[in-house]
């Protein structure tokens, strides 16, 4: 197997959101000491506290925590598309493109909410400090700007990727219709039978292991990083 080279903006964005995770870190890390022993995490209408779970490094790293969960499945992700057999690839491809302006704009999304939980850390700190309810005014504006960030990042990666040219069909490389499946075609991304769209080529495993991820990222770890949080004492 090798590996289709990453754009600059692929790589530019790792290496920030490493730096991210790392500051996030620090500044919990930093300001553990002077959290205190029992962190409100349920509050009355008022603001006042009513609930309460033990200070624990693991329950305060819960920012760091995601941020690492959506570091490692996205950037999961964005390797395995652009994982090729070993064989020779024309960067020109229509396929390669898509693969790798495919790879850029998971890994941009992953730098956004990664940088969203920094501002989330910083909120959470302040919001256990003073002892009343509250994220602030902040944390939904950030919140929202996460997500027409990402609406922007998934339409300029769709622009990039464009109506591919249908392939002459091949009766035998389709299942039911509609899912391709080859594995003498190096391709991970082919075109859908009428050229609209594109499709996974399942016969390359790599497909099925990026549902896997996609299914341990939309069920798995949401369940255990809540499970952690509402563990209260």
């Amino acid at each position: 197997m090798t590996r289709l080279p990453a754009t600059a903006a692929t790589r530019h964005a790792a290496r920030l959101t490493a730096l991210i995770v790392f500051v996030t870190t620090g500044f919990l890390f930093g300001h553990y000491a002077g959290l205190p022993e029992l962190l409100p995490v349920h509050f009355k209408p008022t603001g006042l506290p009513d609930g309460w779970q033990y200070r624990t490094p693991l329950r305060v790293l819960l920012p760091v925590l995601v941020q690492l969960a959506l570091a490692f499945t996205l950037g999961t992700v964005s390797g395995l598309l652009l994982t090729r057999p070993r064989v020779e690839e024309n960067p020109d491809a229509a396929d390669v493109k898509a693969a790798t302006a495919a790879a850029e704009a998971v890994v941009l999304i992953a730098l956004v909410w990664v940088l969203f939980q920094a501002y989330a850390a910083w909120a959470l700190v302040s919001m256990w400090m003073r002892g009343r309810g509250g994220l602030g005014m902040l944390y939904a504006y950030f919140e929202l700007t996460g997500i027409v960030l990402t609406g922007v990042i998934a339409v300029r990666a769709n622009a990039q990727l464009g109506h591919p040219e249908p392939r002459p069909f091949v009766a035998e490389h389709w299942r039911y219709g509609q899912l391709y499946k080859n594995a003498d075609d190096p391709a991970l991304f082919v075109p859908t039978r009428d050229g609209r769209r594109w499709t996974l080529n399942f016969g390359r495993p790599v497909a099925a292991a990026l549902l896997g991820v996609l299914l341990l990222v939309g069920i798995v770890a949401p369940t255990l990083i809540l499970a952690l949080f509402l563990r209260t004492r």
